[in-house]
């Protein structure tokens, strides 16, 4: 459609989770910041792994790595979003889901191998130059 363009700036939020997340910066690639009640931390480049599916980009994170006991990751769902430029974007609800992957020296612990925990950011998807 002419006029319109794909939205680069997701500024999203859940009663715990604030995510911003922009698919260029002015350092040439992603930037994902997440913030929680335990963290914040700012994510750029190839700390951030994008893959593409049917549901929509895949945004994923590590949060954190704690040595024989677990490893948590973050995954944002990013849907494709057309807007006009230079407006105030598209309201958007997106799925985040954080992985967490029991570890123990001795190899995976009984059990699930992975454990989900699934929230819907709601927020803003907007064009900015950068």
């Amino acid at each position: 459609m002419e006029g319109f363009t794909r939205a680069n700036l997701f500024e999203l939020s859940s009663k715990t989770i604030h995510v911003t997340y922009s698919t260029t910066s002015i350092l040439g690639g992603p930037i994902l910041s997440y913030r929680d009640d335990l963290r914040s931390l700012t994510f750029r480049g190839d700390d951030i792994q994008i893959g593409q599916t049917a549901l929509g980009e895949i945004v994923t994170v590590t949060l954190e790595v704690v040595p024989d006991l677990r490893t948590v990751s973050f995954s944002l769902i990013v849907p494709t979003v057309t807007v006009m430029p230079q407006s105030n974007g598209a309201r958007v609800k997106v799925l985040g889901v954080t992985t967490t992957a029991p570890t123990t020296i001795a190899g995976p612990p009984p059990g699930p191998e992975l454990l989900y925990s699934a929230v819907y950011l709601r927020g803003t998807a907007q064009f900015i130059v950068s």
